[in-house]
């Protein structure tokens, strides 16, 4: 069911009043012409004394496949030929008294307007005219800007790992951000970017970021030699696009031509040939157990990737097929270090947990496998008939490979048991039809069904054991599966009228996920924070000064009692209306409308108790829910406005400008515990120990479980306890409480009024050819996004102040402090709070000759934003939620600087080199103050740097990261159809250590050394390892040597292969 009667009506009313809006916007129009998976070429005709040629015929020809596209120029001889798929094309312009003149080699690029200007002679001989392959264009018509990775980069650059979505960090703007591994661009939330192949949405509709999401950034899910090129719009992309703040990506596969080709190829990075480094071998003799004893094991996996391509004619200039299977294995040598460990001495109030955690320690191996397969079929049915279809299936498999998007390390501090099996399956169905109703106007239908599965197992169901310094134990998340089925349906009409080229459409997706997820299934054991970790380790050893474990203040039970179910269904909508009007033959005016809406999953409520003491209650920190309800996204209207002027009609430069407003979507995952949690029985609803209760009472860990017969203090730390949710009421019950079941629950809601993330954009810049085949540029791009998600602990009492903190720092559960609803623990509610600002200059240069090309890019930026969770399912990232004030400054997203570089050189008897050059400063770094000063149960706080003022959010810089990357090929000729090609790839070829500060290490972290004093802030740096890579600390074991908690890059690899290709 979509909802109500009302949001029935409301959403009928909304397509009807669209679909009115797109229909009368034809005869006037709307944005520049902008393809998902096809280009266009466009210009003008004139006689050799510059007059416009009206009513000539323009045609472009491919002779890969066949295909034939004629227009007319109109009375200013202007012409445009839209929906070309990517290839290579001859131009050829006939006209009554004038020579037919044949232009030979023309590059159409997706997404892209190739702009030709063509000249007639009077009467005689036909002329023709080979343009340079692959000339680099200036885009006049164009008032965004883009970068493109042609099918020669895709083939001949070094790429580690075989992911087509990593060729989009080699253009500008774009970055992989740090907490799920996606796509950033222009400076934008990973799950706020759109990726399109085909045409057709390739995203993960339940989490968010690329299809197959974290695995997707270990493992290929469509083959690579599927791929013939792709577009980056980092911002300004037009209305025929939506569902992302910042800029999208145009992919696009191949298809079989009227000549058979294909490739087969073995890729083998052996882990014999690559290097380690500093930090490595520092990680080998750091040993926790003596400081002379050595760990001897290889940091870099051994990877093998193979497979192939084949494509060719079923009918000739007809009907053509293609297919691509691509597979890999890896094995990934890892190591279990606690690195906060690192050369303790145990005494006999730490021995007991010391040994404990060493003996968790120790080599394992993780495993990345995967295989993709893709399969194409295209039929020129008529003249006026195109249609495709392709069908895509990847598989992968990861053992001990459990991730939530962050970087996969050499070490963890992660046991064995706190990992598992990751897997990951999708199949993806698509078909497109183009009909070319008359020479003026085009109709194009895409359609998409996909299913993906993720299931993911846990390597051990005893009770998770969570410490600042180390996690054993089941994962608190595992085990879970998702899955989710999308369809997808979009049609638009192209037609060119006059000085116009108009397009407007219409398109739908349904999505329908399920998933069996919850946290604490097993139950977790939470340990506060201590700087001091011998004072963690004393506590969770039984004896010294603990007489009983577990039996301070802040030690926590958490236990889930729902069914894990969660099913959601929603349905996407929009309408789009653009056009690009040529006012003069060197300007162009874009403009154009979109809508999009998205409706949303409705919640499951029909616990009563529960939701009466939540619903439109005001929290202290003034955000209200309704569980009974989430509200849709309607109110999404995208006006756009562009321009592009080529000021000396050569067609070597263009001055372009655009702004316009832009949404993303919401991921499903941020409803998924807001529709069940309401619900009898709920989805995902954890119980926290201990309860609150009155002085004098069982109030530690400890002695609540006692009251129910359990004495952890009889139990090893490997096998704690799983209490039941029976025994969890057993306990409510000794101590006198109500027998209500969602005591101490943790609940998640939506917040009232909630809404899509919203951008506004603007930029401008200009691009001019210096000379033949050589385009330098310089672009302004500003993205202010607000609407952006957060979670918000609501459930916090108000604040009060100690008069003896010298910080004057608010307190939250002080003595005798109470929730605003007593009887719940946790209240997370998602709201749209957040904001951000980004600013960035783009400095550009392409060169392409016969023997090489070189793109080359450097973006000077800035990035502010109050919140960058990238749809984290719990937790919180702020220090006080009635204050985010301080929280807006450096994004961590921020990267001053950023250069990137791809040459590709041919080499005379057949040899190649090629680069991935990528340079960037360094992210910024939070300060932490080390434990939870604020008492709101987190462990977020910042130092003061006076009484009543905080440290500002992210106010330190995190370390520059260098990487270039080098292949080297030598190919040689079997036949003139056939070739063997024998190369060499270097990743990271300078072997630069590129180590970065973990935010998680407390010893690099905090900026206040034990014992920690609330003033600490106020002046100088307490902590001399703070923002340190070497142990700074005299008294220290291991002063001088290399901080190995912190985070390395991957060091020297290289890998050989071989390619055949017919």
């Amino acid at each position: 069911m979509l909802g109500t009667n009302h949001t029935i009506v409301r959403r009928l009313a909304c397509c009807l009043v669209l679909a009115t809006l797109a229909l009368g916007f034809v005869p006037t129009a709307a944005f520049a012409q902008s393809q998902a998976s096809s280009g266009q070429i466009t210009g003008t005709v004139r006689d050799s004394s510059g007059a416009a040629v009206a009513g000539a015929t323009v045609t472009a020809k491919s002779e890969a496949i066949g295909l034939e596209r004629a227009v007319t120029t109109n009375d200013e001889g202007t012409y445009t030929i839209v929906t070309l798929p990517p290839g290579t094309y001859s131009v050829t312009t006939e006209a009554s008294g004038f020579q037919t003149s044949t232009i030979n080699n023309v590059q159409v690029v997706v997404g892209r307007t190739y702009s030709l200007r063509i000249e007639l002679g009077a009467g005689g001989v036909s002329e023709e005219i080979t343009v340079t392959a692959g000339a680099v264009d200036v885009q006049t018509t164009r008032s965004e800007p883009d970068a493109v990775i042609n099918e020669q980069a895709i083939r001949d650059l070094p790429i580690n790992g075989r992911r087509f979505q990593d060729f989009v960090t080699l253009t500008p703007t774009a970055q992989v951000e740090p907490s799920r591994q996606q796509i950033s661009l222009s400076g934008q939330r990973g799950i706020n970017a759109n990726i399109n192949v085909d045409g057709v949405d390739y995203n993960n509709p339940f989490f968010g970021g690329i299809k197959g999401g974290e695995r997707s950034n270990f493992a290929f899910t469509i083959p690579q030699e599927s791929i013939r090129e792709f577009q980056v719009v980092p911002s300004g992309y037009s209305a025929e696009f939506g569902r992302s703040t910042g800029g999208i990506v145009n992919a696009v596969t191949k298809s079989g031509t009227n000549d058979f080709h294909g490739s087969a190829f073995y890729y083998l990075r052996p882990k014999q040939l690559s290097r380690d480094n500093d930090f490595f071998r520092a990680v080998e003799t750091a040993d926790p157990t003596s400081s002379t004893d050595t760990r001897d094991f290889q940091f870099v996996p051994t990877q093998q990737q193979w497979g192939g391509s084949i494509g060719g004619p079923i009918v000739k200039d007809k009907l053509f097929f293609f297919g691509a299977y691509e597979q890999q294995r890896v094995r990934i040598p890892r190591q279990v270090v606690f690195a906060n460990l690192t050369n303790l001495v145990a005494t006999d109030n730490t021995a007991e947990a010391l040994n404990f955690y060493r003996s968790e320690q120790g080599p394992f191996e993780a495993t990345n496998d995967a295989l993709a397969i893709l399969g194409r079929v295209d039929w020129e049915a008529s003249s006026n008939h195109r249609v495709n279809a392709r069908y895509n299936y990847s598989q992968n498999e990861g053992l001990n490979s459990t991730n939530t998007g962050g970087a996969v390390l050499p070490t963890t501090n992660r046991a064995v048991s706190n990992d598992g099996t990751e897997e990951n399956n999708t199949n993806t169905l698509i078909g497109q039809w183009t009909w070319i109703i008359s020479p003026a106007v085009l109709n194009e239908f895409r359609g998409q069904y996909s299913r993906e599965e993720r299931p993911r197992l846990a390597n051990s169901i005893s009770p998770n054991l969570s410490t600042s310094f180390a996690n054993t134990g089941n994962r608190n998340f595992m085990p879970t599966t998702q899955d989710d089925k999308r369809l997808q349906l979009a049609d638009s009409i192209s037609w060119t009228v006059g000085d116009h080229a108009v397009k407007f459409g219409v398109e739908y997706n349904y999505i329908d996920a399920f998933q069996t997820f919850g946290f604490n299934q097993f139950g977790q054991y939470n340990i506060p924070f201590n700087a001091d970790v011998n004072v963690t380790l004393e506590q969770l050893s039984v004896g010294g000064p603990n007489a009983n474990r577990f039996d301070n203040s802040g030690f926590r039970y958490i236990r889930q009692i729902g069914n894990l179910e969660a099913g959601l269904k929603s349905h996407e909508l929009a309408f789009f209306a653009q056009d690009s009007w040529r006012i003069k033959p060197n300007f162009t005016l874009n403009f154009g409308l979109r809508w999009e809406g998205q409706f949303n999953p409705q919640p499951e409520a029909n616990n009563t108790d529960l939701i009466e003491k939540v619903q439109n209650f005001r929290f202290p920190v003034g955000i209200t829910t309704d569980p009974t309800q989430i509200d849709d996204a309607t109110n999404q209207w995208a006006p756009r406005l562009g321009f592009a002027w080529d000021p000396f009609s050569n067609g070597r430069t263009v001055i372009r400008g655009y702004g316009g407003i832009y949404y993303a979507r919401s991921p499903l995952l941020i409803f998924a515990g807001p529709i069940n949690n309401f619900r009898l029985p709920p989805g995902d609803v954890s119980v926290t120990l201990p309860f609150p209760v009155a002085a004098g009472q069982a109030a530690t860990l400890y002695d609540q479980f006692a009251l129910i017969g359990v004495d952890l203090n009889q139990f090893d730390l490997g096998n704690l306890p799983n209490v039941t949710p029976e025994q969890i009421a057993q306990i409510a019950a000794a101590l006198g409480l109500s027998p209500d079941p969602f005591l101490g629950a943790n609940v998640t809601a939506m917040a009232n009024g909630f809404e899509n993330p919203r951008s506004y954009q603007f930029g401008g810049g200009v691009e001019h050819q210096l000379a033949e085949g050589l385009v330098v540029g310089a672009d302004y791009t500003q993205v202010k996004a607000v609407h952006l998600q957060r979670n918000v602990q609501a459930n916090l009492p108000s604040a009060s102040f100690d008069p003896l903190d010298l910080a004057q720092r608010p307190q939250y559960f002080v003595t005798g402090a109470v929730r605003p609803i007593p009887s719940l623990r946790d209240v997370t509610i998602r709201d749209s709070s957040a904001k951000s600002l980004y600013q960035a200059l783009t400095l550009r240069a392409k060169f392409q000759r016969e023997w090489g090309q070189v793109n080359v890019f450097y973006v000077l930026s800035r990035n502010l934003s109050d919140d960058d969770n990238e749809r984290d399912s719990g937790g919180t990232t702020y220090e006080d939620a009635f204050n985010f004030q301080p929280e807006y400054n450096y994004s961590n997203l921020d990267r001053r600087h950023q250069f990137t570089a791809n040459p590709v050189f041919y080499m005379p008897m057949g040899f190649e080199v090629s680069g991935a050059i990528r340079l960037q400063s360094g992210a910024p770094f939070d300060a932490r103050f080390g434990s939870d000063a604020n008492r709101d149960t987190v462990n977020t706080d910042r130092p003061y740097s006076a009484p009543g003022v905080q440290f500002e959010r992210n106010a330190y810089r995190n370390r520059a990261i260098y990487n270039v990357d080098v292949r080297v090929q030598k190919r040689f000729e079997i036949s003139e159809n056939q070739s063997v090609t024998v190369l060499a790839e270097f990743f990271n070829l300078l072997n630069i250590e590129n180590i970065t500060l973990s935010q998680g290490f407390s010893t690099v972290a905090n900026f206040c050394a034990a014992p920690v004093t609330s003033d600490c802030g106020f002046g100088g740096k307490p902590n001399v390892n703070f923002l340190q890579t070497v142990d700074q600390n005299p008294t220290s074991r291991t002063f001088g040597r290399i901080l190995t908690g912190n985070n390395p890059g991957a060091p020297f690899q290289m890998q050989i292969g071989v390619r055949y290709q017919f």
